[in-house]
């Protein structure tokens, strides 16, 4: 018997780099570069959004 609960694997974002800084993108269709008129980002914030997007609950 496994102990393991299963979750829903929709929100695993990565961390990448774009003309403008660095941005998170998620399978899910949830990305920092979707916020309007959001400057570019540190990669320490961009990262930050993406563990936070990734512990929210998966619709």
């Amino acid at each position: 018997m496994s102990t393991h609960t299963a979750y829903p694997t929709t929100h695993r974002p990565r961390v990448q780099r774009s003309a403008r800084g660095w941005v998170w993108v998620c399978p899910c269709g949830g990305a920092s570069c979707r916020t309007p008129a959001q400057a570019p980002l540190p990669w320490r914030l961009a990262l930050i959004g993406a563990l936070l997007h990734s512990g929210s609950v998966a619709p």
